[in-house]
């Protein structure tokens, strides 16, 4: 799973990374910079990445990034609910769709198991409800990749 992870990362990064040298420059793939501040929701929680993308076209007329700002605050309230007192380590890679004329659709893949399957189902049942998010124009899609550490004091 983390292997999966890695790969839509990678991905994500060379559509960006792609576009570098073009006069004017038309991304389809934008990550959201966050200062270390803002990359943790809690303690033991810590965002990755942020990227939003669309298939073809520049994303960034494609969804306003305040909608996105939004989306990422509500997602942290639920991740901190979800894992603050988590005892294991891992990793959640957050989906979401977001299209012009219906409900967003949310995805999820982790590298969770057993024990973080009460967790993650709180997590996947909750993200699930947040699907007022629309894109201006065409799919975007936005990820949000979080590590979660033990919160157990050693």
């Amino acid at each position: 799973m983390r292997l999966a992870i890695f790969f839509i990362l990678l991905s994500v990064s060379h559509s960006a990374l792609a576009c570098e040298d073009q006069e004017p420059c038309k991304l389809n793939a934008m990550e959201m910079f966050l200062p270390e501040v803002q990359r943790y929701p809690a303690s033991n929680i810590r965002i990755e990445k942020f990227i939003y993308q669309t298939k073809l076209g520049d994303v960034s007329n494609k969804v306003s990034t305040d909608k996105l700002i939004k989306l990422k605050e509500e997602l942290n309230n639920i991740t901190i609910k979800s894992f603050k007192e988590s005892k294991t380590s891992f990793e959640v890679l957050a989906q979401f769709k977001l299209t012009p004329s219906s409900d967003s659709e949310f995805k999820l893949q982790t590298t969770g198991g057993e024990q973080e399957d009460e967790m993650l189902t709180y997590f996947y049942d909750a993200a699930s409800k947040l699907t007022e998010y629309k894109s201006i124009k065409d799919d975007v899609f936005v990820f949000l990749h979080y590590k979660i550490s033990s919160s157990v004091t050693k």
